[in-house]
């Protein structure tokens, strides 16, 4: 908001040449991630101001005092004021109370979980990472002034939240990282746990967890491990030294996969950058644009996993070098999930508006993704309920915690269907 006296943003939207008074940036041991790790270096490097506050866990204050070697530092070390007490016996869902943070690690397990609880007649907030912002901050004002008893929520509880939260419980003790299902590292389980209790509302913070407790009890004690890694990505300095040489981006990705990173250092990925090239190669987009306006193009952070979002790109930057209208983002409201792709679109709408000093179109939508954020909660906070777990082929009702997406009933008929054709086939 033009005139404003504080501005909060995402990492990635973080601009580094900006001057401020004083810069504040929160989990630093985000450094270590192998996709958003660089967007944290570089604003840990670059952030230009009077004053710089960095919070983060304590295995990241070595990396941080290297990479700040030569600066005016001050170290300032904290420790709960409030102990943390560990529950002996494995959580049973029908033992939830008041003031509980139950913790899992998809959208639709979340959904699910709030989904019984609601029907068992507990007031349920929740939270995941996929949220729009402004739906998160009132899934927690709900739980804050008490309208709701119980929150449901990812590890995006563990991050920048503060929250009433007298016992955190562990429904899962693994989590899907990308790649693989593992189980939660020391960090990640103390990161978490650490939501419980609030000075002054809850003197003691609990922690409980639904199975494996003895372990789950070992990887809260155990001594974090220092980060000794960040994530690099390519530099303007870098980019700029290529294009003396080169001038095709294609070439550019291949050196960068080729390039040995320095020891302490992984390379950011650039997958989506890649992939989203390859989309435009050989177009008029790639040949209107410099390669490092393309670059700044292709580095848009949003979801370019999902096909919708992909195309909406590849079609705005089909407008931007024909310098034509920019195609209205699609927008429907029939499901929660129509909903936050739409909130997507829209924010991936407004991140090309900006780009190109639309401020008066980029207000408009705005609005109309505050509208979207504002329906995501009514659906939530009105029709919690619907989001029951069923089955994925007859959609019969299956319990909450049901291992599996389809019933009993369609998986034997699924597979004695199959052994009856094999049966067939051998004879």
């Amino acid at each position: 908001m033009e005139g404003a006296a504080k501005t909060s943003c995402t990492v990635e939207m973080f601009h580094e040449k900006d001057h401020y008074d004083v810069i504040v940036i929160d989990e630093v041991q985000m450094i270590a991630d192998k996709d958003r790790g660089f967007s944290w270096y570089k604003a840990i490097t670059k952030a230009n101001a009077n004053e710089v506050h960095v919070i983060g866990s304590q295995n990241v204050k070595e990396m941080l005092l290297h990479l700040l070697k030569g600066a005016h530092i001050h170290v300032r070390e904290y420790k709960r004021n409030i102990p943390l007490v560990v529950e002996d016996k494995p959580f049973k869902i029908k033992n939830v109370q008041p003031g509980d943070a139950l913790v899992c690690f998809s959208r639709n397990r979340v959904l699910q979980t709030a989904a019984k609880l609601e029907k068992d007649g507990h007031k349920v907030s929740v939270i995941y990472g996929s949220m729009p912002p402004e739906t998160r901050q009132k899934q927690m004002h709900q739980f804050i002034e008490g309208k709701s008893k119980v929150i449901v929520a990812t590890d995006a509880i563990g991050m920048g939240l503060n929250l009433p939260v007298r016992r955190v419980v562990f429904l899962e003790n693994e989590k899907f990282d990308g790649s693989r299902r593992r189980t939660l590292t020391s960090q990640e389980v103390k990161q978490i746990a650490g939501r419980a209790g609030r000075k002054g509302i809850y003197e003691v913070g609990y922690v409980a967890f639904s199975s494996d407790v003895k372990r789950m009890k070992r990887l809260l004690s155990q001594t974090d491990h220092p980060i000794q890694i960040f994530t690099i990505a390519p530099t303007k300095g870098v980019f700029e030294r290529f294009l003396t040489y080169h001038h095709d981006l294609g070439t550019f990705f291949d050196l960068w996969n080729k390039f040995e990173n320095p020891s302490g250092t992984r390379k950011a990925t650039l997958s989506q950058e890649r992939a989203l090239y390859y989309t435009i190669k050989g177009t008029d987009v790639e040949q209107r644009l410099s390669l490092m306006d393309l670059y700044g193009y292709l580095h848009m952070p949003f979801s370019g996993n999902e096909p919708v979002l992909r195309r909406q790109w590849q079609n705005t930057m089909k407008a931007v070098v024909r310098y034509e209208e920019l195609p209205e983002p699609q927008t429907k409201y029939g499901s929660l999930e129509d909903m936050e792709l739409s909130y997507k679109a829209v924010g991936l709408h407004l991140l090309f508006l900006y780009k190109l000093n639309k401020q008066t179109e980029a207000h408009y939508w705005e609005r109309v993704r505050e509208q979207i954020s504002d329906d995501i909660h009514e659906m939530l906070k009105k029709d919690i309920k619907r989001f029951k777990k069923t089955c994925k082929h007859c959609g019969c009702e299956l319990a909450w915690d049901y291992q599996y997406p389809m019933c009993n009933k369609c998986h034997n008929q699924k597979y004695r269907r199959r052994y009856d054709f094999e049966d067939e086939e051998w004879f």
